[in-house]
């Protein structure tokens, strides 16, 4: 800019300037909220010109990162400063650009958008409208529901579904996050299934068959089912359907049956589909032989020996002794044991033919029925063939020589045979058939008990497990119950046969009764067998090993309870009894439990585990009276208990019942108060899906989440607002909205909890309970809202929340009337003031920095406006911060502070403080600058160097259409510039003799005056001299001083060769050359370097135009001299080539007779045209006259310049 004017004080003018071009023109763009947003502005030359220039934005919050710029090619980087708006706000305003070139105002228009999803997000108004996106579009819903600044769309703004998201999101299951959102905000009905389970049936297939089952799902939504066979021959190809599986709610799962896998006969198997909620169990059967198995004869043949050796054991047992006595042999009956026992051998011939063994097994039941005959004759049938298969089939020839010592008893052959069969033993243990018919033959069993019972515990150890061999041991135990010398895994068995078929005698069981007592554990065989004994033997030694070994297995089943009871009913000493019936006492027990248990723990019951002894204390408080002898022993240790638990924060169903009894609001002291309220406000919630693990609190003024194990699919929870969330998590980690629970208060104590509100009123818990009852009707005092106050400090809240408590606590402050003068400031003021403004909303920033204005915090509202920005802020309050701020700087430069002062200003609202400080500052555009400048010299105020700025900046950007009125104020300070002075008079001379402007007479006297100043007419401007001659053409007259200055003007610009057609009209003040008087001239004004094309015509000699040159004499003006005689008339056209094209810009034409009405007659060209007019007019006289001049003006010209 100081270049600019230095030549222009010089008398320099630029005849081009830059062609600006700005892009865009105008810019109109989304950015993104939460941060500066980087663009840029494009100014370039379009002649290539050098520009100079400076860049001012109108909006504070779009700043230029450079406002001075130079060169042909300019980035002007500029930062969208977003910070703190929200979506759909938009910034708007101008680039204001003054350069060498002109002015530019370049408007733009910023719409702030959240993210690159903001659009998205933004148009989610309600849950109702996300319920749709998922249904239509899916996989975008769940891209939303996954993008970080999905808080920020519009129907998340609400508590409740910000803390369901909350409690969602992060799990590990994403689809099933979106469904349960949707389900929990109640937009989407959960998914039912439905599936087909009649049994599906597949006789003898011939291979693989494929088939499927059908589920169908209630409506659109996420689906997730395992698919299992709990068998070999079903096949599951696909084991896991999700929603993608379904198509119309309908999906087909594939099985497949394979025959290969089955076995003979008939098989069965499960199809089970297992979702959340749904498990769907489809049974399969499925028959086949396919000769690979045994056969159907084998199978039957099975079934009737099964059946045989049933019957044989219960009649050896002694079960159908009684019966045997009272039916004949001979009997038909049904019934008779031995009947059953050959009917089951007859089935058994009929599918395997007449074997040897079905004829000895027969024969010994004719044996045992006195059928000796019958017996004997099927004996004789078989004996040559088993003595003939004698080493091969060693216990079949046993067998037989067995019952023929009972057809024909001989001691000899008996002695004989049992040798035999101790030999068969040795030699091969694994013939344990022999050691059962050894048992009943070797006299030394019977006569040896103790060795008997040795040699059976050898074949057991050696892996013999016949129940006929239990039998023979239960009896020797029966009749030898001193024999038993501890229970062994041999004895148990025998025990449990024993018990089973009613074979052991009571003192068998007695016996094995007292060992149990010294049992270290717990069997199940034994227990039951125990228990069988006791139905039998009702005896106390009995109840007691029974009791025993169920405490031992530390046993607390129902069943076990009915044990326990009967033990103390019966009077059993036994450790640990009292404790076990109480840690089995079923759920249901509604009765005072029996005195003996009461009287035993009142002497102490620290052993029991924590749940028994609130189960005890509640029974006591419950069911006893306060006058009881046992309530008065127990009261103390309850109450100690009851403490104890409460400092833990425990509580369940039988706690609460003891709370309730001991707890009393005049106990209530300070550290009680910070514990019971957890107590007072818990819930038992009870889910009965068992694949839930864990129940979620989240609460929705709160970022925190409580945990609480589901134990056995209940949980006690504290639940101090009405807004809480209960979700269930399950073993992985996903998380469920819809999951069915029953919720049940515990206590319901308010009158306690208002106690420990009034003891500790800073539980954070209870403090939330009460600011909710607030939020909900209201701050009425100041007490409250320093409550509100001291709750937004809990880190724990919900930035949501916080708002929410924000907004009540300005809205009261801000309706509080404002405070006297003699006090500094109120407790609202100061709260209004540290409060962090950044949870706020932009209305509610807006509403406290109009506040802070109004109680005179100007500073902080100034420092809330430089960092949120000023949008929406009434002016009448900017009115005030700007005057004070001004004042309080003392005038000093703030970009922002003028910035809003000039908005000010712009709404007509400033006062004298703004306008003095704009005057000072303020740079922009020369129409704003000057709107300054006329309202500041309208109220008075000082101005400083605002005139000298501003036509400064007209001289450099070419806008002077007020450079007159601002100059005229410029010199009436008492300081100016002499560059600026003269570099205004170049303009004014330059727009006169070059643009045709009239300027004011003062310009004229001002050229006069700097004429005649200097000795140096030749370091005079140009324009100056051009300007002040061309004036002097227009007058009528001139005085002797200025005839002088015209002279010496003159023949500075004729030396410089500066001719116009305007210096023949000075030839009647000053003497002109022939050389100009003698010639037509025409002036033609365009640009400096345009390319002219001048055609001409001589009329009336020349018919066609023909190209002449034409000189540029001065900046763009183009001067063109030519002689013309008389009659002679000079047409021209001047044309310009733009884009190629030559374009007609002037045509006219010039005559003789102009050149004479200079009047001037004294040069030689002028007596030749005398001369032609004469002619032709016949004078004769004037004609000679004129030829006379002529010649005497040529001799003398020959003579003073002679021919080279």
């Amino acid at each position: 800019m100081r270049e600019r004017i230095n030549r222009l004080a010089k008398g320099i003018i630029d005849s081009e300037v830059p062609v600006i071009k700005v892009t865009p023109k105008e810019t109109t763009d989304v950015v993104r909220s939460g941060g500066a947003t980087r663009r840029e502005l494009v100014v370039t030359s379009e002649n290539n010109l050098h520009i100079k220039g400076l860049a001012y934005s109108s909006n504070f919050r779009v700043r230029l990162l450079n406002g001075a710029f130079g060169g042909t090619y300019n980035h002007l980087v500029y930062e969208v400063n977003t910070s703190f708006l929200e979506d759909g706000d938009v910034i708007k305003g101008a680039f204001y650009l003054v350069t060498n070139g002109g002015e530019r105002e370049v408007p733009y228009s910023f719409r702030v958008e959240l993210s690159t999803s903001g659009k998205a997000l933004s148009d989610l108004k309600t849950a109702e409208d996300f319920a749709a996106t998922a249904k239509n579009d899916y996989e975008t819903a769940l891209r939303l529901f996954e993008y970080r600044d999905f808080y920020e769309a519009p129907f998340m703004k609400d508590l409740h579904v910000r803390a369901l998201y909350g409690g969602l999101k992060g799990r590990p299951d994403r689809k099933k996050e979106l469904e349960e959102f949707l389900t929990g905000l109640g937009v989407k009905e959960p998914v039912k299934l439905s599936a087909d389970e009649s049994e599906r049936r597949f006789d003898e297939p011939a291979g693989v068959i494929e088939e499927r089952i059908t589920v169908t799902r209630s409506c659109w939504g996420y689906v997730s089912l395992e698919v299992t066979a709990d068998c070999d021959f079903i096949e599951i190809p696909v084991r896991n359907i999700g929603d993608q599986d379904f198509t119309d709610d309908i999906c087909e799962i594939v099985y497949r049956i394979h025959p290969g896998r089955m076995h003979q006969g008939l098989n069965q198997g499960r199809i089970i589909i297992t979702g959340i909620e749904e498990r769907f169990v489809v049974p399969v059967t499925a028959m086949v032989n396919p000769g690979g198995g045994i056969s159907a004869e084998d199978a039957y043949t099975k079934e009737a020996v099964a059946a045989y050796l049933h019957l044989r054991l219960q009649k050896e047992a002694g079960e159908y002794e009684e019966a045997v006595l009272l039916v004949p042999a001979d009997t038909d009956e049904g019934d008779v044991p031995h009947n059953r026992m050959l009917r089951a051998l007859d089935e058994i011939e009929e599918m395997k033919g007449q074997l040897e063994a079905i004829k000895l097994l027969r024969a010994e039941i004719y044996l045992s029925d006195g059928r000796e005959s019958q017996a004997a004759l099927l004996m004789d049938e078989c004996r040559e063939k088993i003595l003939a298969e004698r080493q091969e089939k060693l216990e079949l020839y046993c067998y037989y020589q067995y019952l023929r010592l009972i057809l024909q008893p001989d001691e000899y052959q008996k002695e004989s045979l049992v040798r035999l069969l101790r030999k068969y033993l040795e030699e091969n243990p694994d013939l344990h058939n022999l050691f059962l018919i050894l048992l009943k033959l070797d006299r030394r069993m019977s006569e040896n008990p103790g060795g008997a019972l040795s040699m059976m515990r050898r074949q057991f150890e050696a892996g013999m497990r016949s129940p006929f061999l239990y039998l023979h041991a239960c009896r020797l135990l029966s009749e030898e119950p001193d024999l038993i010398r501890s229970i062994g895994p041999f004895e148990l068995q025998v025990l449990s046969f024993g018990a089973r078929y009613g074979a052991a005698g009571k003192e068998f069981a007695l016996a094995a009764a007292r060992l149990t007592l010294t049992s270290r554990h717990f069997n199940r065989l034994h227990y039951r067998a125990l228990g069988r004994l006791y139905e039998k033997y009702p005896e106390k030694e009995i109840l007691e090993a029974v009791c025993s070994i169920l405490i031992r297995g530390e046993s607390r089943s129902a069943e076990s309870f009915k044990w326990y009871e009967k033990g103390i009913k019966e009077g059993i000493s036994l450790t640990r009894l009292y404790e076990y019936y109480l840690y089995a006492l079923p759920k249901d027990y509604r009765y005072l439990l029996p005195k003996e248990v009461l009287l035993y723990f009142s002497y102490g019951g620290s052993e029991l585990d924590r749940h028994s002894r609130a189960l005890l204390y509640k029974n006591v408080l419950v069911y006893l009276k306060e006058s009881d002898p046992l309530y008065e022993a127990y009261e103390r240790d309850i109450e100690k208990f009851a403490t104890e638990q409460l400092f833990e924060s425990r509580i369940g169903s039988n706690l609460a019942v003891i709370y309730e009894h001991m707890i009393y609001k005049d106990v209530i002291d300070l550290p009680m108060a910070k514990v019971l309220p957890s107590i007072l406000r818990s819930y038992r919630v009870e889910c009965k899906n068992v694949k839930m693990k864990y129940v979620i609190v989240c609460y929705e003024e709160l970022q925190e989440e409580d945990a609480f194990l589901l134990d056995d699919g209940v949980a006690y929870v504290p639940l101090f607002s009405e807004h809480s969330i209960l979700l269930f998590q399950d073993a992985f980690g996903n998380r469920y909205s819809t999951v069915p629970y029953e919720k049940t208060p515990v206590m319901d104590k308010p009158d306690l909890e208002a106690r420990c509100f009034e003891l500790y009123p800073d539980h954070p818990m209870l403090r939330l309970r009460a600011c909710d009852e607030v939020l909900k009707r209201g701050i009425a005092d100041e007490k409250e809202a320093e409550m509100l106050e001291d709750a937004m400090e809990d880190g724990r809240l919900q930035p949501l929340y916080q708002r929410l408590l924000l907004s009540r606590i300005i809205e009261y402050y801000q309706h509080i009337p404002l405070q006297a003068a003699d006090e500094d400031s109120s407790g609202g003021d100061t709260y209004l003031v540290r409060l962090d403004k950044r949870l706020l909303t932009k209305e509610e920033r807006q509403g406290i920095c109009e506040t802070l204005i109004s109680r005179n915090y100007i500073e902080e509202a100034f420092d809330m406006i430089r960092e949120f920005g000023c949008e929406d802020i009434q002016s009448k309050r900017l009115l005030k911060l700007c005057t004070r701020m001004i004042l309080k700087n003392l005038f000093d430069e703030d970009p922002l502070l003028l910035h809003l002062s000039y908005r000010v200003f712009l709404e007509g609202m400033s006062d004298s403080v703004i306008l003095d400080y704009l005057c000072e500052h303020y740079n922009g555009l020369t129409n704003q600058m000057y709107r300054v400048l006329l309202q500041g010299i309208s109220e008075h105020v000082e101005t400083y160097d605002l005139e000298e700025r501003l036509v400064a900046q007209m001289m450099f950007s070419g806008c002077t259409e007020t450079i007159d009125r601002v100059f005229s104020l410029y010199m009436n300070k008492k300081k100016t510039s002499d560059n600026i002075v003269r570099a205004y008079f170049t303009i004014k001379s330059s727009e006169y003799f070059l643009e045709d402007k009239t300027p004011d007479d003062k310009v004229f006297a001002y050229l006069e005056g700097a004429v005649n100043s200097s000795a140096d007419k030749e370091r005079i401007p140009t324009i100056y001299l051009l300007a002040l001659t061309k004036y002097y053409s227009e007058l009528s007259s001139l005085e002797e001083e200025q005839k002088e200055l015209l002279r010496s003007t003159t023949a500075v610009l004729l030396e410089a060769g500066l001719v116009f057609p305007y210096f023949k009209t000075l030839a009647k003040y000053v003497p002109m050359p022939e050389d100009i008087m003698d010639k037509a001239m025409i002036q033609y004004h365009s640009d400096r370097n345009a390319r002219i094309d001048f055609e001409v015509r001589i009329l009336p000699d020349e018919e066609e135009y023909h190209c002449e040159d034409i000189g540029r004499t001065y900046q763009g003006i183009f001067v063109k001299k030519k002689v013309l005689f008389e009659g002679e008339i000079m047409e021209y056209r001047i044309s310009e080539l733009e884009d190629g094209q030559w374009v007609l810009k002037k045509e006219g034409s010039v005559s003789c007779d102009a050149v004479s009405a200079a009047g001037d007659t004294e040069s030689r060209f002028a007596c030749l045209n005398e001369m032609s007019l004469c002619l032709s007019l016949k004078d004769e006289e004037g004609l000679k006259k004129r030829m006379r001049e002529y010649l005497t003006k040529n001799a003398a010209a020959e003579e003073l310049f002679p021919l080279m």
